[in-house]
């Protein structure tokens, strides 16, 4: 695997394992978006969904098919707490040199930036969700996928 491939399952795993179990602990990330879905948003194609491990089903990833470099897109169900939580971090990463911005998708939402590195965070009622893209591409661009793919969550929550 390369690197940003490391990174982003890195990330998946770290969040799934240390993240309380979501307000609707019966939804299947993989669920809420089509293969098509996020291939159309990604502006790249994707093979299916799969999951961390069988058993946990709250992050799901799609990776870029037909691609020389990493090209992946994950959905992490949260908690609104969760949310609140991430929020506070990304406060702080921002005085660190991050950035953080309002995405204006659900009831409350923000892009956490570090470097090249971009997450969306969406709040809806009880519930919560990560997108983030991970590809060689610039961070406008890595916003405008992670909205989109947001757009089409927020109703299924």
């Amino acid at each position: 695997m390369k690197a940003i491939e490391l990174v982003g399952v890195a990330c998946g795993l770290i969040v799934g394992v240390l993240s309380p179990t979501s307000a609707r602990a019966d939804t299947d990330a993989c669920s809420l978006l089509t293969q098509a879905q996020v291939g159309a948003a990604a502006g790249f194609a994707v093979d299916k969904g799969t999951h961390v491990t069988p058993t946990f089903v709250k992050t799901c990833t799609w990776t870029g098919s037909n691609s020389s470099g990493a090209q992946i897109v994950t959905l992490n169900l949260q908690t609104a707490a969760f949310f609140d939580g991430a929020k506070k971090q990304g406060a702080m990463m921002s005085a660190a040199g991050g950035a953080m911005k309002p995405a204006g998708v659900g009831e409350d939402s923000f892009y956490s930036v570090l470097g090249d590195q971009v997450a969306l965070w969406v709040k809806k009622g009880g519930g919560a969700f990560k997108v983030a893209v991970y590809k060689k591409i610039p961070v406008d661009q890595k916003e405008g996928i992670e909205l989109a793919i947001a757009k089409q969550v927020v109703p299924k929550l």
